[in-house]
C-alpha cells in the first residue's frame, strides 16, 4: 500500500488520538486486571504501529528530497 505524506501524518494523528485515549480508560477507576491488561496491550501495539508509520513517513520525506534535488 502506497500512501500520501498527508494520509501518513493523519494516521500518526489518528494514532496519538487512539493512544490517548487508552491513556484516559486506564485512569477509569474499577478495571478489572483482564482490562488493564487489554488496555496496556494495545497500547503497545498502538506505538509499534506508529512507529512503523513513522520509518514509513522518513522515507517519503526522503523520496521527496532526492526528487527536488533532481530537478
Amino acid at each position: 500500500m502506497q500512501l500520501s505524506l498527508k494520509a501518513v501524518r493523519f494516521v500518526i494523528d489518528a494514532l496519538d488520538h487512539y493512544r490517548n485515549f487508552h491513556d484516559d480508560q486506564l485512569r477509569q477507576p474499577g478495571l478489572s486486571e483482564d482490562d488493564i491488561a487489554d488496555l496496556e496491550n494495545d497500547r503497545l501495539f498502538l506505538d509499534a504501529i506508529k512507529s512503523d508509520f513513522e520509518k514509513y513517513k522518513a522515507e517519503l520525506n526522503e523520496q521527496r528530497k532526492s526528487v527536488n534535488a533532481e530537478v
